[in-house]
């Protein structure tokens, strides 16, 4: 319980980095207790309860800055970072390079708290205002260091308009102490002194200055021991001199003693070689270039499995994948687990970042490419009006139809100018989608305002597709059946890419304004959304409190996002495309008065707020379908029109009633909407209500195919009935009439075989049955008697 408590920022100080990115590695480490800092309660934590990554850096930094431990160094109070010199004693080249280093990180330092943007994102960013500031490009991981050098110098103050904690960490003076040069020294070093005054900066020689001054130095000491002077006396003799009339070379004596004799030993070793003078520093990490292949193999693994992570791929590839060179020269010699050679970095660098984005697909890499800077000059207010949507970051409540409420963030459609970037019109939805009746609707409206455009701007999707805005064509050639703004003349473009539109800026400014708003959930709700708004949502789920208390109504919402609408074209903005004007004057300062655009006329509404299309006519009547809503117009008014092709011309801010003529655009007749009644209504009051009068609607699109069958069948039906009868009543009496004569045919047949055989008995004296008798051929009975009366042949 006695253990010391810190508080975010106070890590944050310690490490350098910002309370907001401490606070996300707390988020689920809950704070044992509070204090009270500037007027404020701020959580706590003890060491011992912080995540494991946090201690482990804590520590680390701890022994870097030699502090005895962790906690002492979180006690200690935060030492504000001091140049080495005063600011008026550093050289205005200094001044100068600070204060337009503190311009590029200022948008970076105020953005650093924006949970929206990506780690990727954030640098990209800073890197395009570095490049915006001081004209050449840097790499993110320079820019990484800029950023947290600036905050570590900071040390948690967050004042980030103190010009110090930009300088260089040796920042140079504005003028070196005078010294003296002795006139003796000044005749016998005359040609040294001369060489240094011809310089490009006599206070300051570039490094190949330096070494010839060196040079000439050691030549002018040769000199001097070949005319019996000795090598002490000769050296003491120089350095007074070189201190005196060439202070950069060193800041003390002793400083120069060492440089002198360390150089002078190097020179005289090689023989009076001036390559010795060469500073040993510069051959550092040279004589070793990372193979080609090394250097490849590294950029895929860092690309393709650790996502642009170079310290992890640089490990794995160092254990088994690098060349025996490489691993040879790397292997073992790294200071920290996530190190990577400073001149490997900066060669796989750029590239690894470009091509991790690329991986991340096309849209990813079409983001980071270069951009065109778009000319607004000639373009004229109302020339090109632009349409998109957006999901606003505010809660707002609507009836749900079961005596409660729903609670829904809804769609808004926001129609802007081109030129001025005004808002003309806006549309709330308070449904998660929208339909293409929306737009139609918003598009007369500010039209109606502010007259027909010649372009209409529009993303794809819906907008590009809905046929209430366009029109649509018969494929076979069939004139437009759907005219809607073709009519006007009026050019539709779809933007490939979200930058291209402006009204996505427009709209982040516009949702910028309403982040003070009463039930606001950040741009990540995930991620961004107050507790305090999740309790209040489950307040009002629970059925516990009324969503008024911390929610707006639709109307409210919709008033609210009008004073919205009006404050942002109020506002002066200082970008390019209105320089120092608010969206309203730049609004009217470029119109064209010689070409304004056309009138909204009786006329062109008309033709607007109808859209017609070819509908067949059933006994259920027309149905029009937009997008997945289906309107159905039915009654005895069509009922002669069932199963004819009808010009159907439905009004969208109007689906009450629908108007239908032949194709050639005669005979109008309206017909209204159907109803959808309740069903608890319908097995309540069958009889009663919207379902009898549907009912009655259905009987009436019904009622001119009965009187049809009526007529037909008292004109056609009956006589043909009685013509079938007769038809048939021959037919059978001719085949009983066919039957009969077979049967006295057969009787009589039988009749005159009897006689034969009876004939044939008497002759042959054979007894022959009666029955047999009957059934004896005649011509059989003659060939019996033949063949008893001994013919051979029949």
């Amino acid at each position: 319980m006695n253990a010391p408590q810190f508080t975010a920022a106070e890590i944050a100080a310690a490490l350098g980095k910002t309370p907001q990115a401490v606070r996300k590695l707390l988020r689920g480490t809950q704070p044992s207790s509070t204090r009270i800092v500037n007027g404020n309660e701020a959580a706590t934590w003890p060491l011992s309860s912080l995540p494991e990554i946090l201690r482990n850096s804590l520590d680390a930094e701890a022994r870097q800055r030699r502090y005895r431990d962790t906690e002492t160094m979180l006690k200690a109070p935060p030492q504000i970072w001091q140049a080495a010199l005063p600011l008026d004693k550093i050289t205005d080249f200094e001044i100068e390079r600070a204060g337009k280093l503190r311009a590029a990180l200022r948008p970076s330092l105020l953005r650093q708290h924006d949970c929206n943007l990506a780690a990727a994102e954030f640098e990209a960013q800073g890197v395009a205002d570095y490049v915006k500031v001081l004209g050449h490009a840097i790499t993110a991981r320079h820019f990484r260091g800029l950023f947290k050098r600036t905050l570590t110098r900071d040390a948690g103050a967050g004042n980030w308009e103190r010009l110090e904690i930009y300088l260089t960490d040796n920042p140079k003076p504005k003028t070196l102490p005078a010294r003296k040069v002795p006139a003796k020294l000044a005749g016998q070093f005359q040609e040294l002194a001369e060489f240094i005054a011809a310089c490009g900066d006599p206070a300051s020689p570039n490094k190949t200055e330096r070494r010839e001054i060196w040079t000439i130095a050691f030549e002018k000491y040769s000199q001097l021991i070949v005319q019996d002077m000795s090598g002490k006396k000769a050296a003491r003799v120089l350095r007074d001199f070189i201190f005196t009339a060439a202070p950069f070379l060193a800041p003390t004596r002793n400083a120069l003693r060492l440089a002198f004799e360390r150089k002078l030993a190097r020179w005289q070793q090689s023989n009076c070689n001036a390559m010795a003078l060469r500073d040993g520093r510069e051959n550092n990490g040279c004589g070793f270039e990372l193979p080609e292949n090394d250097r490849d193999t590294l950029i895929h693994r860092a690309v393709f499995n650790y996502r642009g992570d170079i310290a992890p791929a640089w490990r794995d590839l160092l254990r088994n994948g690098f060349s025996s060179d490489v691993v040879s020269r790397y292997s073992g010699r790294a200071a920290k687990k996530s190190h990577v050679p400073a001149t490997v970095m900066d060669l796989v660098a750029p590239e690894v970042e470009i091509l991790t984005t690329m991986h991340r697909g096309p849209r990813a890499f079409d983001a980071i490419k270069g951009h065109v800077t778009r000319s607004y000059d000639g373009i004229y207010s109302l020339q090109c009006i632009s349409g998109d949507d957006f999901t606003l970051n505010t809660y707002f409540y609507v009836p749900d139809g079961n005596g409660w409420f729903n609670l829904t963030r809804g769609q808004v459609i926001l129609f802007i100018d081109f030129r001025s970037l005004r808002i003309l019109g806006w549309a709330l939805e308070p449904r998660k989608s929208y339909s293409s009746l929306t737009i139609r609707s918003l598009c007369t409206h500010v039209f109606a305002e502010f007259g027909v455009p010649e372009i209409l701007y529009f993303e794809r999707g819906l907008w590009k597709s809905a046929t209430l805005l366009k029109g649509k064509t018969d494929l076979f050639g069939f004139t437009e059946i759907s005219q809607g703004l073709r009519e006007f003349g009026v050019k539709f473009i779809h933007a490939i890419r979200p930058r291209t539109k402006a009204v996505e800026r427009v709209g982040g400014m516009f949702q910028d304004i309403a982040e003070a708003e009463p039930g606001y959930c950040g741009r990540d709700e995930r991620r961004d959304a107050p507790e305090s708004l999740r309790r209040q949502m489950a307040e009002v789920e629970a059925r516990k409190t009324h969503p008024s208390k911390y929610f707006y109504s639709l109307d409210q919402w919709n008033r609210r996002i009008g004073q919205i609408v009006d404050q942002y074209n109020g506002e002066v903005q200082q970008g390019h495309v209105l320089a120092g004007l608010s969206p309203e004057q730049a609004f009217e300062a470029h119109m064209d008065q010689h070409n304004p655009p056309m009138q909204f006329s009786a006329r062109l509404r008309y033709l607007l707020a109808h859209d017609k299309r070819m509908a067949r006519v059933t006994l259920n009547g027309v149905t029009i379908q937009v997008g997945k809503q289906k309107f159905n117009y039915r009654g005895q008014e069509i009922a002669h029109l069932v199963g004819r092709e009808v010009l159907a011309w439905f009004d969208p801010e109007n689906t009450e009633t629908i108007v239908v003529t032949n194709p050639d655009r005669t005979n109008p007749i309206c017909v209204s909407r159907s109803e959808n009644p309740s069903a608890l209504e319908s097995l309540v009051e069958p009889d009663a209500g919207k379902l009898a009068r549907e009912f009655a609607r259905i009987e009436g699109q019904a009622s001119y195919m009965k009187t049809r069958f009526n007529v037909v069948k008292a004109k056609f039906l009956l006589p043909q009935r009685q013509l079938l009868a007769a038809t048939q009543t021959v037919e059978l009496g001719q085949q009983i009439a066919a039957q009969r004569n077979n049967l006295t045919e057969r009787a009589m047949r039988r009749q005159r075989q009897h006689s034969q055989a009876q004939r044939f008995a008497r002759r042959t004296g054979i007894v022959v049955p009666e029955r047999a008798a009957e059934n004896l051929d005649p011509e059989d009975a003659r060939i019996v008697s033949q063949f008893l009366n001994g013919q051979d042949k029949p």
